[in-house]
């Protein structure tokens, strides 16, 4: 995840030196933001992970989604990064792991050398939001969520809501994931 975060963080600093010196600090500016978030039960058995973006396996080998970027230059020297996209591809998993980077952790060395990938039991498609604002201090506040709807190979659609609301600070993740993430996945019918 904080690979992921210091990304953004890289478009931040890449957008700012990019800003023609006249531009208006209050307008934005467009762009491609990559992205890849994922969200989870905790302490279930199995637990249901949430991957929006791509698939497990491309999450393996990068940032799998792209979403259209909107940054914002505030006065005060602060940036923030805004995206509000549609139709963006999400995947659903059963795993044994309490933990998602532990399970990519597990499985992406054997999928790099030729294992099958754990394969999702439904899919579907979600708005994405993403805020993403750095101050001018060490600390980056940082908001994502996802709302859609997937559906399962056995034909089961599902009604399917990730957030995540956290900060990084001094490059750090403040907090514990079970503090500021939540998932909701509702069976809705076939």
């Amino acid at each position: 995840m904080l690979r992921r975060l210091m990304a953004a963080f890289t478009v931040i600093l890449v957008i700012g030196v990019a800003a023609p010196a006249g531009a208006e600090p209050q307008g934005f500016i467009e762009g491609e933001f990559e992205y890849g978030w994922f969200y989870g039960t905790f302490d279930e058995s199995p637990n249901v992970a949430l991957f929006a973006g791509g698939t497990l396996e491309e999450f393996c080998f990068a940032d799998p989604g792209t979403a259209k970027l909107r940054v914002f230059l505030r006065n005060d020297g602060s940036v923030d990064l805004k995206v509000n996209d549609k139709d963006q591809p999400i995947y659903l998993y059963l795993t044994d792991f309490n933990d998602i980077p532990v399970w990519l952790d597990a499985v992406c060395p054997g999928i790099a050398e030729g294992d099958a990938a754990p394969e999702p039991f439904a899919s579907g498609t979600a708005d994405t939001k993403v805020r993403i604002s750095e101050g001018t201090g060490d600390r980056v506040e940082i908001f994502n969520s996802v709302n859609g709807k997937a559906t399962g190979t056995d034909g089961t659609n599902y009604k399917v809501r990730g957030t995540a609301d956290f900060a990084v600070e001094g490059g750090e993740l403040v907090g514990d994931p079970r503090e500021f993430v939540g998932f909701k996945l509702t069976e809705i019918g076939r």
